[in-house]
């Protein structure tokens, strides 16, 4: 749905009053912006909560500009909480494998954003630049929204390593780096292909290295396939390892699905420039 500038103008208005403590008639052209923004913020909110797309019609069949702008920032408000009850689970359990980004951004990073975030005033400034790059695109998003996708993106990430041995995620991401602790990367895609790897090769899932006929299976699985087809065969794997070891979380088999693309690219790339090793962990 879309207003007009005069349909808007007097919640920016009411807005600046509350901002000012109406003790000033006047704010500058950069607040009232930032004020217009937290009010189209408020709208799309609501827009995006289809729960409720029947309950604005005034008697003229016309949505209330100042009712859908309520309604949203009433979203606004039980999507932090929501988030907030979330992030409370998930920090109780969070490990980040040494991975300094992982750490800061989720456990010193957003509690900053429930301390500062301003749901009235400015509610699409999500404060963070959320540095650890989760699977999924958040970074189009604002303000809550951003941070809602990142905190669940992490939630379903620490299922998915909670469910491995400590010494096998450290082992598949020292063998990615020695330095995989400073670096700013999805640990996640990194232990998911490993995963992957010994499927392919038909290998056990601990630390020990790829035997010579269990690479070789890897490599004539590759070549087997295209690109496409291997994305579609990895698809199936991991709907195997979600079903067998997750409880068919299907939330969580999206989520590692978004790396298969360029898995699977890259992964050819590899076999067929004799360096599979700077994908997986085979020694």
């Amino acid at each position: 749905m879309s207003f007009e500038t005069e349909e808007l103008m007097p919640i920016v208005a009411e807005l600046a009053d509350k901002y000012t403590g109406k003790e000033s008639t006047s704010i500058t052209y950069e607040k009232a912006r930032q004020l217009m923004e937290a009010v189209l913020y408020c709208i799309h909110e609501y827009e995006e909560d289809a729960k409720k797309g029947q309950e604005l019609l005034a008697i003229d069949g016309k949505p209330v500009a100042k009712r859908v702008y309520s309604l949203g920032y009433e979203t606004v408000l039980r999507n932090v909480k929501e988030t907030q009850i979330l992030y409370n689970k998930v920090i109780l359990d969070f490990k980040y494998y040494e991975n300094r980004c992982y750490y800061d951004t989720f456990v010193k990073g957003i509690p900053s954003f429930f301390l500062y975030y301003d749901p009235r005033f400015q509610p699409q400034n999500h404060l963070l630049t959320l540095d650890y790059p989760v699977l999924y695109p958040v970074y189009p998003l604002q303000g809550i929204d951003a941070i809602s996708a990142f905190v669940k993106c992490v939630s379903l990430e620490q299922v998915f390593l909670g469910k491995l041995p400590d010494e096998y995620v450290l082992h598949v991401l020292r063998a990615y780096s020695p330095d995989h602790g400073d670096l700013i990367i999805n640990l996640t895609a990194i232990v998911l292909r490993n995963i992957l790897g010994c499927r392919m090769a038909g290998k056990r899932v601990n630390i020990k290295e790829y035997i010579p006929g269990e690479l070789e299976r890897l490599i004539d699985y590759v070549n087997q396939n295209n690109a496409d087809s291997l994305e579609q065969e990895m698809k199936g794997l991991v709907d195997e390892l979600v079903q067998s070891g997750y409880d068919g979380l299907e939330e969580l088999g999206d989520y590692l699905k978004a790396d298969l693309h360029d898995y699977c690219f890259e992964l050819k790339n590899a076999v067929k420039n004799q360096c599979v090793d700077s994908i997986l962990a085979i020694n």
